[in-house]
């Protein structure tokens, strides 16, 4: 690892990038940021053990960048929490690798966040890989009611009708939300700190959740924005471990509900219960499917995906 030097001047923001196995497109997000940012910053970049040439890709094209190669996977949050200890930059940015900044978005930013003094949270508009259609930039609150009509969506039976319970969606306009996403979340540094940067409880997956929470329970505000933009391309670094990640995710939703409903062994049974179904009914649709000879490929690998999920509620889950 580089440490910063005492030497350069102070940045106004620190972008903290946690990399797997993701050389190309972090390229053209580093790009992106060199092209479209003019404030004072800082780039860290926490690799976790990247099987490709990562790392290599950093130090020979972007040296300005400080570089921390993690020995194994450390999850992303305590990733995150690795370059959150060395950022010295007023303002901390959480941004995923699979990210491109368009028109100076980051500076815009940054100047929203000093505006606002009640936000604790700033999040930007975000378009998918086409450049042009929106991208759910926010969620609400996990619930167990909202479990359920994720997990078990009978709503898709009734055309026209789409609860608002549903956890992630596009908000209308600039506005105060429960989450942003984690792609690209902007934060002051000091209060980072202060709650502890992201849950480590967490391997991947519900840390901006939980992070969001936290900054709501400070008494400030979660914003998301339409005045600043970027592209998510999504699922980048997890493609290749698409089982795994789906565990994770899984194992990540149990802890946050763990914490939500301390008192009650009963909510996490019910999410239990409500996971198991939701999987078994979308594993046997996509084997449907698969047999069919629809979309055979992605079919078969979501059945793979389901019945690993299945199997850790079923035997894990406790």
């Amino acid at each position: 690892m580089r440490s910063p030097a005492d030497s350069l001047p102070t940045p106004l923001l620190s972008i903290i990038i946690v990399s797997y196995n993701v050389s190309a497109i972090m390229r053209d997000c580093l790009l992106s940021i060199h092209e479209q940012t003019s404030i004072p910053h800082e780039i860290i970049i926490v690799d976790n053990a990247s099987p490709d040439d990562s790392c290599a890709m950093v130090e020979r094209e972007f040296p300005q960048c400080l570089l921390i190669k993690n020995a194994q996977n450390q999850g992303f949050a305590r990733a995150n929490n690795q370059g959150l200890a060395i950022a010295r930059g007023r303002m901390t940015l959480f941004l995923n690798p699979d990210t491109i900044i368009l028109d100076n978005a980051l500076d815009k930013l940054c100047a929203l966040l000093d505006a606002h003094e009640a936000w604790g949270m700033l999040g930007p508009h975000t378009f998918n890989a086409d450049g042009a259609s929106t991208q759910a930039t926010a969620l609400h609150h996990p619930t167990l009611l909202r479990a359920f009509y994720l997990h078990i969506p009978v709503w898709r039976l009734v055309p026209f009708w789409k609860p608002a319970v549903l956890g992630e969606y596009i908000p209308r306009g600039s506005e105060a939300v429960d989450v942003v996403k984690g792609s690209c979340m902007l934060m002051r540094t000091a209060e980072a700190r202060e709650i502890g940067g992201m849950n480590e409880a967490y391997f991947m997956y519900s840390e901006e959740i939980d992070l969001c929470e936290a900054v709501r329970k400070r008494g400030k505000t979660v914003f998301y924005t339409r005045e600043a933009s970027i592209i998510h391309l999504g699922g980048a670094s997890t493609a290749a471990v698409s089982q795994e990640m789906a565990v994770h995710l899984l194992r990540s939703l149990k802890k946050f509900f763990e914490r939500s409903y301390p008192a009650s062994p009963l909510a996490l049974q019910s999410l239990r219960a409500l996971l198991i179904i939701g999987s078994l009914w979308r594993g046997a649709l996509w084997n449907v499917l698969a047999l069919l000879g629809v979309k055979r490929e992605e079919a078969w690998e979501k059945v793979r995906i389901h019945r690993a999920m299945v199997h850790w509620l079923w035997t894990d889950f406790s």
